[in-house]
């Protein structure tokens, strides 16, 4: 019984939504936002004040119910869901192409501003020009005026603009346009001067998502849809841009350092990812292997557990004298920042965090599930269970903390990079990685190369 109380919270499902046919627009809205208004049944992040908040903010879009296209409801929702200010407790899916339209080019943050990276044939004359500003209103400006709909650290609502600014759907939603149709660019092209480009939509060419869609996954020029072209056409791709597509692999780039990149922590192909950094490990151990590099720079998260005996053997095997380089940046989230968490912990002096903060706060709510709203099937994360990756769980949070975390667990302490930097535009388009760049410089120092 006692099990089960703790127990009740954590696993308790979202409520089910039955509800007869709506047959107006009006109607329908209204179901979605009575299935959306049930959320605090579930959902632990929330404080007292942004349950309150929340039920404001619900009762207020009801009375605009038949005013809401699709585009409108999820912008509205996306705003009061990030009223519970938790990264895992999110409206998901809210991206230019993902059931929302989108103009065809797609944009790449840099330490020294956005950047369009891809476009359509038509458009290559932007490859690699700097967006100044969109429909009037400057980048930064546009950053402020989407922070409030997304939950979490603001680097995080920082991380998904671009999948807001190619959308003019989601901007007109978000009173950021004055048309669904198109947006005006102020951009200052890469061979020089600056000016406005007006560029019409094209409708979606996927449905809605229910998951988080990370625009650092267009970095790499792979996978790109056919007839676009990328700013790293024809270069050759740092080590880091080369294999987005695999949940992990790894390399020695000198005989004495491994380098592993994770960018899911989840199963992919024939040897699961225990399974693999299991047998990865095993042969470093045979190794003359002094250093290491994880980089969980685009790894968006999964089932920490899968890592767990990893982050335990690697620091093992490597000598007291020995380096451990965590490279992470603002799309390194849930699992993933359990992963950093844990490789701190136990490599303890040696790890060095390096690269951007990570996406979500080092204490978060996660666990939980996703809701489909009935009618717009807009997706809606929630969460039931704490994580405490700076301290640990103690026993007074037996009821709130995620039961695993008492077997798995550490208080890594501070987890912001010990060295932050981030790739410049010009950098990234010559091939550089200046992340990966830094950790090989403090090891040729540390040896004294």
């Amino acid at each position: 019984m006692p099990l089960a109380i703790i127990l009740y919270p954590t696993l308790k499902p979202y409520p089910k939504a039955d509800l007869p046919a709506a047959t107006s627009q009006r109607d329908r809205n209204l179901q979605d936002l009575a299935h959306l208004r049930r959320l605090p049944e579930v959902e632990r992040s929330f404080t007292a004040e942004g349950r309150a908040a929340f039920i404001q903010a619900i009762a207020a879009l009801e009375l605009r119910a038949g005013e809401l296209d699709r585009a409108g409801l999820a912008m509205a929702a996306a705003k009061a869901v990030a009223l519970a200010d938790n990264g895992h407790t999110n409206v998901l899916g809210l991206a230019g192409s993902y059931g929302f339209n989108a103009v065809p080019i797609r944009l790449g943050w840099f330490a020294d501003g956005l950047f369009v990276i891809a476009t359509d044939d038509e458009r290559r004359q932007l490859l690699g020009g700097e967006v100044l500003g969109v429909n009037g209103r400057s980048t930064a400006d546009l950053v402020e005026a989407l922070r409030p709909s997304v939950g979490g650290p603001a680097n995080l609502a920082r991380e998904f603009v671009p999948n807001f600014l190619i959308s003019p759907e989601l901007l007109h939603a978000a009173g950021l346009a004055a048309t669904a149709n198109g947006s005006t660019f102020e951009i200052r092209l890469a061979g020089g001067g600056a000016g406005s480009v007006d560029i019409a939509a094209d409708a979606a060419m996927r449905g809605p998502a229910n998951r988080f869609l990370w625009p650092k996954g267009n970095l790499s020029p792979q996978g790109q849809a056919s007839g676009w072209r990328h700013v790293l056409d024809g270069v050759a791709l740092p080590t880091y841009l080369t294999r987005p597509e695999a949940n992990y692999w790894h390399s020695y780039p000198a005989d004495d350092l491994l380098y592993v990149q994770i960018n899911r922590v989840n199963d992919q192909g024939p040897a699961g990812l225990s399974a693999y950094l299991s047998g990865m490990l095993d042969a470093v151990a045979k190794k003359p292997v002094r250093n290491a590099i994880v980089d969980l720079r685009f790894n968006s998260g999964g089932d920490y557990t899968l890592t767990t005996d990893f982050t335990r053997r690697l620091p093992e095997l490597l000598p007291a004298s020995g380096k451990l380089f965590i490279l992470t940046s603002a799309n390194t989230f849930s699992a993933a920042i359990s992963t950093a968490a844990r490789l701190k912990h136990f490599a303890g002096a040696r790890a060095v965090i390096v690269g951007e903060a990570m996406g979500d706060r080092s204490r978060f709510w996660g666990e939980g599930g996703v809701t489909l709203l009935p009618n717009s099937k807009i997706a809606v994360r929630y969460t039931t269970a704490f994580h405490d990756w700076q301290h640990g769980c103690s026993l007074s949070q037996i009821k709130t903390c995620f039961l695993l975390n008492y077997v798995y667990g550490v208080s890594a302490g501070d987890l912001r990079p010990k060295v932050t930097i981030a790739a410049s535009f010009a950098d990234y388009a010559a091939g550089k990685d200046p992340v990966m760049a830094e950790a090989m410089r403090q090891l040729a120092s540390s040896q004294g190369r």
